[in-house]
């Protein structure tokens, strides 16, 4: 054959090539996201009569309007973490919200579209946890990023657009004062009876909102450039927020208040087929974020990986029994600087929450979610013994295991755990909630500063598995350490010698949590052995010199909780405000840190010199000062 020959055969191959490639883009339907921030199901669609949302409500009216979505995680960077990953943040360890650590460079599914011929852009936030996300996950990341910039109009896009209208920041304020303009009547909302009716209570709810009206109008923006854009027909829209809304006790906790969040899809069409419905529809069906990225692979007929746990809700096999969702699980790390983690299950009828770190109150101060007005006007009724029974549950260490009925109570203020009729319930969901840790290989019992010893290495995912660490004893652990009972003292004093450090952590917690409870009246020698080693895991020593002082007021466990402080432990820290006035011997040493010390730090020793007396509530924050998330 000739050159010339051959030339021409390779330009008529490359061609064709090109014009099948181009015909088989055409065939993939393009995804839109539309991504709202901290936002449980206020729209008017679900039922919210306070708020005008006539852009969501045409899309559901059009789509599907799903009653049971979930973010896994409770905050943006842990549930963003599982979004763009596919499998749940715990198990990569990248759980504690806003530590940023290392994540192996195939846990991002938009790398996979991109790879299969998709146009990726992110407008704008990222915040997966993690150090640095591959580049060749998008196109384009950035508060410029866009579908509409794509060369090649006939190639397949994949963009998400981020909107912070109806983040908390709206309401971290520190007061109500120059709330304008308003829409919504601080009268007409309801306040959660868990939550005392306080005014800045109201105002918090009636501003947010007037967020939602907002987000609502950006919607609309979004979708109008969608239909000039001439893609409208070729693209399935979904909107959803990260996780739920800024009311106290929502954002952060694996409340439903703080998992539970609106989302609507929308088929064109041309891709109508692919909803696995008829539309409009308004679905029951139970979904979570874990699920976003088999599903997205599912809609573009790409394979999913193989590490993906998540299950498709749209696509030709959604409909199959293996992919019927029958739980949905849910998790929490940290309350700020104070590691507290929390895992829920659910059916959607009942729900088992499971806390692990039972010496410490859901209303551990922090230093971000305690600017709302709303969250110090319920902080100061407690310290003024001016609340009721159920609203002061949130102010004294929470209860281990707590099982709700959502049909009956969807507050989730009736804790049915010690109820017989539930007793069979009870067991079936624990039962379902620690295989799922176990099966997901729960990283996010390993504390928070240790982790960072471990992450020298690399990828806490990785390194684990390198150093084939017995996850399901870590994970045996923390639960048994959970019960607060002096049934399992032998055991907690045994993991003091275990050779893995998590297993020792979560003896000193267990032994921490009896002490607060005043069950344990003395400190078994073993705890003071290890206390007293200068080896030992420092934080585990202050859950240990914190017990020490609930049993004895130990003048040597509070000074070594003030070193730790000097020292930026988060941990002492977190240690000493939970102590209370307890903490009042050294209180002189904590205020003369507050002229060295910044940010969090800063802000629990604020916190825990309030609790002795020593400083106004009106100092826990400094005038003027704001404090990002």
């Amino acid at each position: 054959m000739s050159k010339f020959i051959q030339s021409v055969t390779h330009l008529i191959f490359i061609t064709v090539l090109s014009i099948t490639g181009a015909a088989f883009a055409q065939q993939k339907p393009n995804i839109l996201w539309l991504v709202t921030e901290d936002l449980s199901p206020y729209l008017r669609s679900y039922g919210n009569t306070l708020v005008r949302t006539p852009n969501l409500d045409s899309l559901a009216a059009n789509g599907i309007r799903f009653t049971q979505a979930h973010s896994n995680g409770t905050q943006c960077s842990p549930s963003r973490s599982t979004l763009i990953s596919g499998i749940y943040s715990v198990s990569l360890g990248t759980d504690i919200h806003r530590e940023k650590r290392p994540v192996p460079d195939q846990f991002y599914f938009p790398k996979y579209l991109r790879e299969a011929g998709y146009y990726t852009t992110n407008n704008a936030k990222q915040d997966y946890n993690n150090k640095k996300t591959p580049e060749d996950v998008w196109n384009e990341s950035s508060g410029k990023a866009s579908y509409l910039k794509r060369t090649d109009k006939s190639q397949p896009f994949f963009a998400v657009y981020n909107c912070g209208i109806t983040h908390m920041t709206r309401v971290a304020t520190h007061n109500v004062e120059g709330r304008s303009p308003r829409t919504v009547s601080k009268s007409a909302v309801s306040v959660p009876k868990y939550i005392p009716d306080l005014p800045e209570v109201r105002d918090d709810i009636a501003w947010n909102m007037d967020a939602v009206m907002l987000m609502d109008k950006w919607i609309g923006d979004k979708l109008k450039e969608l239909r000039e854009s001439g893609e409208a027909e070729n693209t399935i829209v979904f909107f959803y927020s990260d996780h739920g809304g800024t009311v106290p006790r929502g954002k952060a906790y694996v409340y439903e208040s703080g998992t539970h969040v609106p989302f609507i899809a929308y088929f064109p069409k041309k891709w109508q087929h692919l909803a696995g419905t008829r539309l409009p529809a308004t679905s029951d069906r139970l979904i979570s974020f874990v699920d976003l990225a088999p599903t997205i692979f599912a809609l573009t007929n790409i394979k999913t990986p193989e590490f993906m746990v998540g299950k498709p809700f749209f696509g030709k096999d959604s409909q199959k029994p293996e992919n019927q969702r029958k739980y949905i699980f849910t998790f929490r790390s940290n309350q700020g600087p104070a590691y507290a983690p929390s895992r829920a299950i659910t059916d959607g009828r009942y729900k088992l929450i499971w806390n692990f770190q039972s010496a410490y109150p859901n209303g551990t101060r922090q230093d971000y979610q305690w600017q709302m007005p709303a969250q110090q006007a319920w902080d100061i009724a407690n310290i003024r013994n001016k609340l009721s029974p159920l609203e002061k549950k949130f102010w004294v260490p929470v209860e281990p295991l707590e099982l709700y009925d959502l049909q009956k109570d969807s507050l989730e203020t009736l804790n049915l755990v010690g109820n017989k009729s539930y007793a069979k319930i009870l067991d079936e969901l624990k039962a379902v909630l620690h295989k799922e840790l176990i099966t997901n290989q729960d990283l996010g019992f390993t504390p928070r500063d240790y982790r960072l010893t471990l992450q020298q290495n690399g990828a806490m995912y990785d390194v684990v598995k390198k150093s084939k660490t017995n996850i399901d004893k870590q994970i045996m652990a923390a639960e048994t350490a959970s019960y607060r009972s002096l049934t399992h003292l032998k055991t907690l004093i045994g993991y003091l010698s275990d050779a893995d450090p998590v297993v020792q952590y979560w003896g000193a917690s267990g032994l921490c949590g009896l002490a607060k409870a005043g069950s344990l009246k003395k400190m078994p020698p073993e705890a003071t052995a290890y206390f007293k080693k200068n080896d030992a895991l420092p934080e585990a020593k202050c859950l240990l010199a914190e017990a020490m002082v609930y049993t004895s007021n130990d003048s040597a466990a509070l000074n070594y909780l003030l070193a730790k402080i000097e020292e930026g432990l988060g941990a002492a820290a977190a240690g000493m405000q939970n102590l209370g006035d307890k903490a009042k011997p050294v209180s002189k040493q904590l205020s003369a840190l507050l002229n060295e010390k910044k940010g969090k730090m800063k802000f629990l020793i604020r916190s825990a010199l309030i609790n002795t007396g020593d400083l106004p509530y009106s100092e826990l924050y400094t005038p003027g000062e704001k404090v990002g998330d």
